[in-house]
């Protein structure tokens, strides 16, 4: 590593290496607008773990104006006080830190006590509400605000401050973007028009605070919508951002409501996401250019680095994964970095269902408190049935706490349910936990026994102290008339059933039935035509609306049919009968029926072998859920054995 763990220079603050966390709002916030002890925890980890700076989450600059409920601000001379004791503490690291402000705008959760939230124009923001144009004479008020915010967040010992305009989202970025600006006064109409109150903003931080105390800017290079911001729009304001005052500039790209899959790019979307914006935008500024958007591997950051394409990185969700990301990539322990596989299931997915973030290969993001890893005092041995994700991260965290793990797997290779979710097109990177997970459990002396179904025979002949089954779920077969002339979902993925072409109708619309959808039309070597079936009233339940978005994009392009609040009655040659709320409903005409219903638990040993040993059940065996449950099974059993 070169580049990467040289200082970098913003104004008054130098970053000890070229590596930044982004600002991500997991729900960890306090009510009182303060960092509480779970995200001190959170942060200081990451801090400890050598990132150059973090940036704090989206911070109000209006404590009656919250973004996502518990929002930071900074609300009283206590609060500034808490958050002096906070930096203070993320200083011993030599880390830098600094507040994301922001005025959330249109984005404000307001509407739910009442009041209209503000923005450029009238129109429906992100949770469907109509937003209020803020007037004329109200501007100055709000650059107050973030002046007033800026001062607070200085004395309270941050090193800077990052503002936010990008995405055509909360209050700057709607200012800024002609997709909501509809303005007709001296804030709307032309580029320099609409980044007027920007303009305002930064001279009154600057006026305010001084010119050593860093702005970072975070922007979108491009918002990659036709009637939004474009790079060569972005391009002509960077020298204006420059004389007024800005000292670094973070690309970001696309827009909150059409193109959220940009923001948070996931399955499908390039790694480095915005770097040829980035490029683009550094070779017009004279001040630094960081860039962010899934910078997920630290030989490919160190590349971009050292070829000076841009001028540090912003690393999010694989600092969720990986706490020690930017340490063990400083002494090239590459292969130790637990992947962040850009699922979007623990930190974006949870916080859809209103639960705190989390990530599926290190659910100790956001409980770093409730984990303190000790080395186990009493030593045992230990067996593990099954090689899936559950079974494989169970084995390698008790090993690391020093008890001796054998795994017994009946395939060839390990990984379980991965090796199928893998194979749909865009979703290769999930092959990274597996292969992280073999490393690591390699690493700490766990024996993998492949080709080796478990009895409760063996099991005894082994003599464990503790069992932990881990053997998954087999896929589950509907019980109607012509279910005979089925396939499964599973067989089709793992290759073992090959459908080249034809009119294909897949029952169940959800994660496993889109996936098998994609995996046919991406396989099709003549004419091929899919159906979805699906009884609940909506396509994809569950899946993470940054990989449901640009899924049922690909859909609508492929011509697949989606047939909604359809239960399977029967299946008989090619035709299928639904029941409907309208009744009974035929079609016909397919050569090939799939079935994507879910799975049932398996776990055939728990009652032959518990009142032997102490036997534990995790993952699937226990209850069918996803990745993230059985992981998060693994670690809270692995830290309690």
């Amino acid at each position: 590593m070169k580049t990467m763990f040289t200082p970098l220079q913003i104004a008054g603050m130098e970053v000890k290496n070229r590596t930044f966390m982004a600002p991500m709002s997991l729900g960890y916030e306090s009510q009182d607008g303060t960092v509480n002890e779970k995200m001190e925890a959170y942060w200081l980890r990451r801090a400890e773990g050598g990132v150059g700076c973090i940036i704090v989450d989206a911070t109000s600059v209006d404590p009656s104006v919250p973004y996502l409920g518990n929002t930071l601000c900074f609300r009283s001379e206590e609060s500034i006080q808490k958050y002096k004791h906070f930096t203070d503490k993320v200083h011993q690291y030599g880390c830098k830190i600094i507040p994301q402000i922001t005025h959330p705008g249109p984005e404000s959760v307001s509407a739910f006590y009442g009041v209209a939230p503000v923005a450029s124009s009238v129109y429906p923001n992100s949770m469907g509400q109509m937003t209020r144009e803020l007037a004329i004479e109200e501007l100055p008020g709000i650059v107050d605000l973030y002046v007033k915010a800026s001062l607070d967040a200085q004395r309270a010992g941050f090193d800077g401050i990052e503002l936010h305009c990008a995405h055509a989202y909360m209050l700057l970025g709607s200012f800024l973007s002609p997709l909501r600006n509809k303005r007709t006064d001296a804030y709307g109409g032309s580029l320099l028009n609409r980044a007027r109150l920007l303009f305002e903003v930064i001279d009154g931080i600057k006026e305010a605070c001084g010119k050593d105390f860093p702005i970072i800017l975070r922007m979108s290079g491009s918002e990659k919508d036709p009637q939004g911001n474009t790079l060569e729009d972005m391009k002509r304001l960077i020298p204006y951002l420059e004389k007024h005052g800005v000292d670094c500039f973070e690309i970001s790209g696309g827009t909150q409501y059409e193109r959220c899959n940009k923001i948070i790019p996931c399955h499908g979307e390039a790694e480095f996401t915005n770097l040829e914006e980035a490029k683009a935008i550094k070779s017009v500024a004279t001040k630094p250019v960081i860039t962010v958007g899934k910078i997920l591997d630290a030989r490919l950051a160190e590349d971009v680095l050292d070829a000076g394409e841009v001028d540090g990185v912003v690393i999010g969700r694989a600092l969720l994964a990986e706490p020690d990301f930017v340490k063990k990539a400083e002494e090239a322990r590459y292969d130790e970095i637990a992947p962040c596989a850009a699922c979007g299931v623990g930190c974006v997915g949870e916080q859809t269902k209103r639960h705190p973030a989390t990530c599926v290969i290190n659910p100790i993001a956001g409980r770093e408190l409730e984990f303190e890893f000790t080395q186990a005092e009493d030593i045992k041995n230990i067996v593990v049935v099954g090689a899936g994700i559950g079974g494989l991260a169970a084995a390698r965290i008790l090993a690391k706490r020093g008890h001796h793990v054998l795994v017994l797997e009946k395939e060839k290779k390990a990984g379980g349910q991965l090796n199928l979710a893998c194979r749909p097109p865009f979703k290769q990177e999930i092959s990274k936990w597996v292969v992280y997970l073999l490393n690591e459990c390699a690493r700490y002396g766990v024996e993998i026994r492949y080709e080796t179904e478990a009895t409760s025979a063996m099991i005894e002949e082994l003599r464990p102290q503790i069992v932990i089954l881990a053997t998954g779920a087999k896929p589950f077969l509907l019980p109607i008339e012509g279910k005979e002339t089925m396939v499964l979902a599973n067989d089709v993925l793992n290759g073992d059933v090959n459908i080249p072409s034809g009119n294909v109708a897949i029952i169940g619309g959800g994660m496993v039935g889109m996936e098998t959808a994609e995996y046919i039309l991406h396989h099709a070597r003549g004419n091929a035509s899919v159906t979805l079936i699906e009884m609940m009233d909506t396509i994809g339940q569950g899946m993470v609306p940054n990989n449901l978005v640009p899924t049922m994009k690909r859909f609508k392009q492929e011509g697949v049919q989606m047939i909604t609040s359809a239960k399977v009655k029967s299946i008989q040659e090619g035709t299928i009968t639904v029941e409907t709320k309208q009744g009974e409903i035929q079609y016909s005409g397919f050569t090939h029926v799939i079935c994507a219903a879910g799975s049932t638990s398996w776990n055939p040993l728990y009652e032959e072998v518990k009142d032997k040993q102490e036997t534990y059940v995790i993952g699937d065996a226990n209850g069918v859920a996803q990745a993230l449950e059985a992981v998060r099974a693994a670690y809270e059993l692995g830290y309690k054995l």
